[in-house]
């Protein structure tokens, strides 16, 4: 029974969040290759983007998402290997991936800049990591007046979100040989993770 809530729950986030990200998604994972890193991998929001056959090494340190993960891997062909890790140590050979994927990743972990640096660890030369994060609004805005207002019970409440830290900088300082971002003002009610960002950072 518990299952059945659980992915009737996540089916609904799951529509949200496409509504949201979705069309950012396609274009990013457009032409992924055979194998994919995710980082945070959380309920497999991002499998419905992926062809099917794909594996995904999921790097989610959550044990209690590692049933749905494979009943929604099962849904959308995925092929999935489970790894309950942090980002910031993945137990992945060096230069042993083409791509990585993230989505609103960072704005959780302790150290986004160790992420990373792991993250280039593990990509092959010219490997793609593809990423949707939220960022610090303008300081003169309203939103980051919100942001300002809400951050500390937000962060105790979304699992240690950050909703003021500067993703957009930290992924420009972390030495990939290319970085391309867009920053967008997605409609979301949830205004406190407005604005974000996606893009590709070339290792």
């Amino acid at each position: 029974m518990i299952h059945k809530i659980n992915d009737w729950f996540f089916s609904l986030v799951d529509r949200y969040m496409d509504f949201h990200y979705g069309d950012r998604k396609r274009k990013l994972l457009q032409g992924h290759p055979e194998t994919v890193v995710e980082i945070g991998a959380g309920y497999g929001a991002n499998f419905r983007y992926l062809r099917p056959g794909t594996k995904v090494i999921a790097i989610e340190p959550n044990e209690s998402f590692n049933d749905l993960l494979k009943r929604r891997a099962k849904r959308y062909g995925i092929e999935i290997e489970i790894h309950n890790s942090g980002a910031e140590k993945m137990s992945l050979k060096n230069d042993s991936v083409d791509m990585v994927i993230g989505s609103l990743v960072l704005c959780t972990v302790e150290s986004p800049a160790e992420v990373l640096f792991e993250i280039k660890r593990v990509l092959k030369k010219e490997g793609k990591y593809a990423f949707i994060e939220h960022i610090k609004a303008d300081r003169h805005s309203w939103i980051y007046k919100v942001q300002y207002f809400v951050k500390k019970p937000w962060k105790w409440f979304f699992d240690g979100c950050h909703v003021t830290r500067k993703t957009d900088k930290i992924i420009r300082k972390s030495q990939f040989s290319t970085v391309e971002m867009v920053q967008f003002k997605s409609k979301t009610l949830f205004v406190p993770i407005i604005p974000h960002i996606y893009g590709v950072a070339i290792n």
